[in-house]
């Protein structure tokens, strides 16, 4: 997260880039972002603060070379409930991934849940910017954080937890969802159906 604020805080950046939720799991991280004007700050972001975390991680494992191997996927956030849930969705990643339990997620320095759900700040949490539908929650932090571990309960529990979307490969809104798996689905059936024809010739 050093090598976040580091990025955040670049004069390339220039205060245009906004951090609304993270996790970091043990080879990958989430991060849910926005950037004022153009798209140029968020490549700027990307940019500083993977060449900052590569720097780094090389230093204390006295490596060199490349550190990432796939670039950043950048979905787009299509509105407010949207917002939420991949809200939810990144916060959710330690639980799902049975790293800790939800009793224990509190206590995950890794992940933006425990600022919003009990208000826990530190050096990470304080690079936040709370987003509109949270602020929306309550006029007090108590009742926000409090409304906040309801909703995300909810989003745990067995009416949401088996729902298409809390494991589907796109986490869009559901018409988006819909485009993209049968979009996914005709070209995989060319996929198919070339093969079949490749093998019968």
């Amino acid at each position: 997260m050093k090598c976040t604020q580091y990025a955040l805080e670049h004069r390339s950046v220039n205060t245009n880039v906004k951090l609304y939720s993270y996790c970091l799991m043990d080879n990958h991280a989430h991060m849910q972002m926005s950037y004022d004007e153009d798209s140029s700050y968020l490549s700027s972001f990307m940019r500083v603060s993977h060449a900052r975390f590569g720097y780094t991680f090389n230093k204390i494992s006295k490596r060199s070379g490349k550190v990432a191997n796939e670039r950043p996927k950048t979905p787009l956030i299509e509105n407010s409930e949207h917002c939420m849930r991949v809200h939810f969705y990144i916060e959710a990643n330690p639980v799902r991934a049975n790293m800790v339990t939800l009793e224990k997620l509190k206590f995950y320095k890794y992940s933006s849940y425990r600022f919003f759900a009990h208000g826990i700040r530190d050096a990470w949490t304080s690079l936040l910017t709370l987003p509109d539908w949270y602020l929306a929650l309550g006029k007090t932090k108590a009742v926000r954080q409090s409304k906040y571990r309801k909703l995300f309960l909810k989003y745990l529990s067995s009416e949401l937890f088996g729902s298409k979307w809390m494991y589907a490969k796109y986490i869009g809104g559901p018409v988006w969802q819909e485009q993209m798996i049968k979009m996914t689905k005709n070209i995989m059936g060319l996929v198919i159906l070339r093969a079949t024809e490749l093998n019968t010739t």
